[in-house]
């Protein structure tokens, strides 16, 4: 699950299947620049979200904060694959390169801590 705030409109809290997760990390990118937020986030949940239903054996595995105004990405997992650890790694060093603070909580948070 994401939880996104860009502006003045309202929060979007948007679900992405697992199997695009690693890709939906890499568009985070996509959402840093406050001129074109809403424009950027309309385009980013056709992208990623998932749209078909939610099904009796879906779980939640985390949640990704992104706050452009307080410049954060908090990510909480309560597990993680290769693929993931990645995509995560990467986001780190980019988002951090543009002034943000990165955070996580879960496997192998280590890695992350500062």
């Amino acid at each position: 699950m994401y939880n996104v705030v860009l502006g003045d409109f309202h929060p979007s809290t948007i679900c992405v299947e697992r199997s695009n997760f690693p890709e939906s990390l890499a568009g985070v990118i996509s959402l840093t620049n406050p001129e074109y937020a809403e424009e950027s986030l309309k385009e980013y949940i056709e992208e990623y979200a998932r749209t078909n239903e939610i099904m009796p054996q879906d779980k939640t595995i985390g949640f990704v904060v992104f706050n452009l105004q307080k410049k954060i990405v908090s990510v909480s997992l309560s597990s993680m694959n290769n693929e993931e650890d990645s995509a995560l790694k990467k986001l780190k060093e980019k988002i951090e390169g543009m002034g943000f603070v990165f955070e996580l909580d879960g496997p192998p948070a280590d890695v992350y801590r500062r």
